[in-house]
């Protein structure tokens, strides 16, 4: 047993193409002994032609079962290889330390190379996940302070210069008709530019949703949207959603917001439904549309290529709070995406 044990341990630290060299000189020895001896012995009892081909056909496929079974064997290590790859395509973010154990030396290589790209792979993963954070909350502030600076200053001014111009107005003379009517227009252009920009300020970050919340935000949103389209929207709220932080605000309003965005450009749908519930510690949304739907798998790779980030941008926001999107559509199907998130951000208790 000893013997047989040490013998396993030499041929595990070989390479593969030793082995299979070692395996088929096995195999040839012996096939040549064995035929030598068995054609001997035929020959000695003058043995029918069929009998020799009997015995022939017996040996050819022992040789090739024996040497099926000992390539099955050394190649062990490269089926083990291309399961762990399959392992970190389909997610896994590390390799189990005992696939790492001795092993054949150049499995080893590989195994380590692999080891140290998947290790190499996460850190940059994290380094683009804070740069992301950092930029999309960079974002955000940026659009406070702009929608705060034109709602404060410009919105003021023009909202003054209304007031202005109506009270020059009413005490205009009515003679002068054609400077009363410019008066007016212009009046008119200025009621105008202070609608505008208050879509705009809204658009950069609706104060509905730092003093009444999300969904009351989302509400107005869709509506606002949706049903200027032409497309019929419904909002349901399923038990008691408890107040949200700040940065969950903000993060599932943007991605509501570019699902709405969304079906307005692409989906030539009739109905929208907009769902929240919470389960548990998590809050989830599910917006479903009864549009043309598409393939989700082409859709991402035309993404990728032409650079449209929405999709992309939203499972990107929900990754960054510990949540994770599911887009599921099919093409004349409609299409339904599910936001799950935390109640509570990472790094907070």
């Amino acid at each position: 047993m000893g013997t047989l044990s040490n013998i396993r341990q030499f041929l595990r630290k070989t390479p593969i193409l030793y082995r299979i060299a070692i395996g088929n000189a096995f195999v040839i020895a012996i096939g040549a002994i064995g035929g030598t001896y068995i054609t001997r012995l035929l020959a000695d009892q003058a043995a029918d032609w069929w009998l020799i081909l009997s015995f022939l056909a017996i040996g050819t496929t022992l040789a090739v079962l024996i040497n099926f079974w000992i390539i099955k064997n050394a190649l062990r290590p490269l089926t083990d290889l291309s399961a762990l790859v399959d392992k970190v395509q389909d997610g896994q973010t590390y390799i189990d330390p005992q696939f790492l154990q001795p092993n054949d030396p150049d499995i080893n290589q590989l195994a380590a190379t692999l080891d140290s790209l998947v290790k190499q792979l996460n850190e940059r993963n994290q380094e683009l996940q804070i740069l992301s954070e950092h930029a999309i909350n960079a974002l955000e502030e940026e659009r406070q302070q702009i929608a705060l600076t034109l709602h404060d200053d410009t919105g003021q001014s023009l909202s003054l210069l209304i007031f202005n111009l109506e009270s020059l107005e009413s005490q205009f003379p009515s003679n002068e008709v054609d400077l009363l009517e410019k008066i007016t227009e212009t009046r008119q252009l200025a009621q105008e530019a202070l609608t505008n920009l208050r879509q705009i300020v809204y658009g950069l970050r609706p104060s509905i949703l730092d003093d009444l919340g999300l969904i009351p935000a989302v509400r107005w949103y869709a509506r606002t949207n949706l049903e200027k389209a032409g497309i019929l929207v419904e909002i349901n709220a399923n038990g008691e959603v408890e107040m949200l932080a700040p940065e969950l605000n903000s993060t599932l309003f943007r991605i509501l917001q570019e699902a709405i965005n969304n079906i307005l450009r692409h989906s030539q749908a009739q109905n929208v439904e907009i769902n929240f519930s919470q389960e548990g510690e998590h809050i989830l949304v599910r917006v479903v549309d009864d549009g043309q739907g598409f393939d989700p798998g082409s859709v991402k790779k035309q993404a990728l290529q032409l650079h449209h980030i929405g999709i992309l941008g939203m499972q990107e926001r929900a990754e960054l709070v510990g949540g994770r999107t599911e887009l599921q559509s099919s093409p004349g199907g409609g299409t339904q995406i599910i936001i799950r998130v935390p109640c509570t951000p990472p790094g907070e208790g």
